[in-house]
């Protein structure tokens, strides 16, 4: 797997064909082979297209010559309220980004939140054996779950003979650790042997200089973005005086979790992307702790959610 991940909620959709084309090829050259490629909808109405994201990526990506062996394709999945099935979800999904299977699918229970939905894991597990069963993927993952979901989730996989999640998508940022390194997640992790995607490392971009204030979509948790607002000039002093841009930073830092298999950002250029990619040089250049030593006294955010928690408040936008 590559140290690091492309996608995330709209990414293709803020560039032209040509650029994403260029972009995937960039990707590609400098070793990128994980791309997150989810169908996202509303989860107010499941039936409502918000991106067109994922076929985007479809179209450049097979302009661009990339063979879908050549890379790692992640699906995302959701659980609860008026949703269909993870097989029937895949039969939408996947032809979108015209693929016969994914590699991995990532569950997620903002649905199920939104409709108060009761998170059954026994289920989850049971869905996630059938489509590795039916070849439509080879692994699972779960994003947004309290430690004893995961550990119940593992358990019950084990028990029964049935595939066990393989990755946590979860958020994990220099200045929000308390989710990445809640104790119990550790002993869970380690227990089944479970790896980190990092998430939001940026704070939606916030922290390496983008405005919340006047955006034209929602940015997320509201909390995550007003503190990433507060200590982003004194972050960005500290990426500049480490001879790096704060995105590179921000994406070292992530990198250097132990648990982390791969660091997933989105980005909107390609001037972007080559300029993030240089966090891979700014690991090797400083070591782990020399990129943690850089921000271990920056202030972290007190409304950082815990494991499992989704935020509640109204998005930026």
């Amino acid at each position: 797997m590559s140290a690091l991940s492309i996608g995330s909620y709209h990414t293709y959709d803020r560039m032209r064909h040509e650029d994403i084309v260029e972009f995937l090829t960039t990707a590609r050259n400098a070793g990128v082979t994980w791309f997150d490629v989810g169908h996202y909808t509303s989860a107010a109405r499941p039936d409502d297209p918000v991106s067109e994201t994922d076929m985007r990526f479809a179209a450049a990506r097979d302009a661009a010559g990339i063979a879908r062996e050549d890379y790692f394709h992640t699906e995302k999945l959701w659980y609860g309220g008026p949703r269909p099935s993870f097989r029937d979800q895949l039969a939408e999904s996947l032809p979108r980004a015209r693929v016969d299977a994914a590699d991995c699918v990532i569950y997620n229970p903002d649905t199920a939140y939104y409709f108060q939905t009761v998170v059954d894991m026994k289920d989850i597990v049971r869905q996630m054996a059938g489509l590795v069963e039916a070849g439509l993927t080879r692994y699972w993952g779960i994003n947004h779950a309290t430690p004893a979901e995961i550990d119940e989730a593992c358990a019950y996989a084990h028990q029964e003979g049935m595939p066990l999640p393989s990755v946590l998508q979860l958020p994990y940022s220099a200045i929000a650790r308390k989710m990445g390194e809640d104790s119990e997640l550790a002993e869970v992790m380690e227990r089944w042997d479970l790896v980190i995607q990092t998430t939001n490392v940026l704070a939606v971009g916030v922290l390496a200089g983008r405005r919340a204030a006047g955006s034209e979509r929602p940015l997320g948790p509201t909390g995550m973005t007003r503190h990433a607002e507060k200590v982003r000039d004194a972050f960005a002093a500290r990426a500049e005086a480490l001879g790096a841009t704060a995105a590179q930073l921000a994406i070292a830092f992530a990198l250097t979790h132990p648990r982390t298999a791969s660091v997933l950002f989105g980005a909107s250029s390609v001037g972007q992307l080559k300029a993030n990619l240089g966090a891979l040089d700014l690991v090797n250049r400083l070591g782990t702790e020399g990129v943690r030593a850089a921000v271990a006294d920056l202030p972290q955010n007190p409304d950082e959610l815990r494991v499992g928690e989704i935020d509640t408040e109204p998005a930026v936008g």
